[in-house]
């Protein structure tokens, strides 16, 4: 469904000194424009062609000898890229193919929109997921709901109360999803190099038949040297304590930890056990969280995690977090500013910084309505707009936020990485 402007909005663009009308269509590209050789193609897979944009992020699909996988943008795909490597190495120890079949159905769905995407012709495509579009909206009223919840859970009686009996079904929920991964499967994803809490199915069936068959005969296999790109250091250091700590154990910390940054006790519970946020997620956003010591509302990244709706929402924003950790360390932030779901700074200089992980942004209807809405957003206070995107940004793109008053940095991730090594 294509995104529809409200008259409001279009005012609002028309006020800015945008063109309404004046929108481009994404490029089809070869998986070569946006991919280093190593993600374009590999042992068993490689991504098809041509890739297409939504405006916003690329659609991949990888075709592999263990079944199609989707990924919606680069670091999504860096993802499923290593998992292909661990399903490489276990195919050498067990029939992957038969795993594979087992759970085709969900490959197939999993991977259904992203192939219709690279099999339509332009002109039919889906556009921007609604979860992505989710990120542009303020969250103000949102927040305030979380608040009201959680002051009546505080206090509701252990006995009663909807609110109460909620968390309790959403405790039941996550630990149905997450917390069976046994010991052994664990080990299993340490040697392997991968999350144990993934949501490729067909990794999860090979992983934990093997667990089972391990269990009654002692086979002593072991992965040494699995190929696959490297985890950055924040998703590592989370995958460490999740690969050796009982889970348990990790979350009393890391409840500690989050009521250090001014969450209520109703607030640690909903965050830990929101679907979305995987224990190696939560992971990660605690960590990135560490890194911005001495910045006011670090709360605020934990409030909005747990009101995201959707994978590749968690995603964007989890890298878009890591770039405003990268960001601290070159010009250090004051402030995360409340109400608004991607994370948006202020600097210590007066600057308001938006961090967006996005691949490519091109000026689409979709993007001027979202523009426009996370504008309006803002707090009327804000001076000295800044949008720092990881990916690329076309030249309208570029020429309609500059007239909105943006100044844009574009490759942004690559910049501030650079920048953060040279300073080391």
């Amino acid at each position: 469904m294509r995104f529809r402007q409200s008259p409001i909005m279009i005012a609002l663009l028309l006020a800015g000194g945008a063109w309404a009308t004046d929108f481009e269509t994404p490029p089809d590209e070869p998986a070569a424009s946006s991919l280093p050789p190593e993600l374009a193609a590999g042992t068993n897979f490689h991504v098809k062609e041509p890739v297409q944009s939504d405006g916003l992020m690329h659609h991949y699909l990888i075709e592999s000898s263990f079944g199609e996988f989707a990924a919606y943008g680069q670091e999504a795909l860096k993802v499923r890229v290593k998992e292909v490597a661990a399903l490489t190495e276990l195919s050498k120890r067990t029939d992957i193919g038969v795993v594979a079949r087992t759970v085709e159905k969900r490959v197939e769905n999993d991977a259904k929109t992203v192939r219709q995407v690279v099999t339509n012709p332009v002109g039919t495509i889906t556009g921007i997921p609604k979860g992505i579009g989710h990120l542009f909206n303020g969250y103000k009223a949102e927040a305030g709901e979380y608040s009201e919840e959680a002051k009546k859970a505080t206090s509701e009686s252990h006995g009663g109360g909807e609110v109460v009996h909620n968390a309790k079904a959403d405790a039941t929920r996550y630990a149905d999803r997450y917390l069976g991964v046994s010991a052994a499967e664990r080990r299993y994803y340490q040697e392997l190099g991968v999350d144990p809490y993934t949501n490729n199915q067909v990794l999860k069936k090979a992983v934990n038949h093997l667990a089972k068959v391990q269990a009654t005969v002692n086979l002593g296999m072991h992965f040494v040297g699995v190929p696959g790109v490297p985890y950055l250091a924040d998703v590592q250091r989370a995958l460490n304590a999740i690969y050796n700590e009982d889970p348990a154990v990790l979350r009393a910390r890391q409840r500690k930890i989050l009521g250090g940054y001014g969450l209520s006790p109703a607030e640690v519970a909903r965050f830990e056990n929101t679907l979305l946020l995987s224990p190696t997620r939560q992971g990660v956003l605690l960590e990135d969280a560490k890194l911005l010591d001495g910045v006011e509302g670090r709360g605020e990244l934990f409030r909005h995690a747990m009101g995201l709706t959707s994978d590749d929402e968690v995603v964007v924003f989890i890298v878009s977090t890591r770039m405003l950790v990268r960001l601290h360390a070159e010009q250090p932030v004051a402030r995360i500013l409340p109400g608004l779901r991607l994370p948006t700074v202020e600097t210590r200089d007066g600057r308001t910084v938006v961090l967006g992980a996005f691949d490519a942004v091109y000026w689409t209807e979709q993007v001027a309505g979202y523009q426009s809405a996370f504008q309006a957003a803002l707090p009327a206070s804000s001076h000295g707009l800044e949008a720092w995107l990881a990916g690329s940004i076309s030249s309208l793109a570029r020429d309609h936020l500059t007239s909105q008053g943006w100044v844009v940095h574009d490759h942004a991730e690559v910049v501030l990485t650079e920048k953060l090594a040279a300073a080391r």
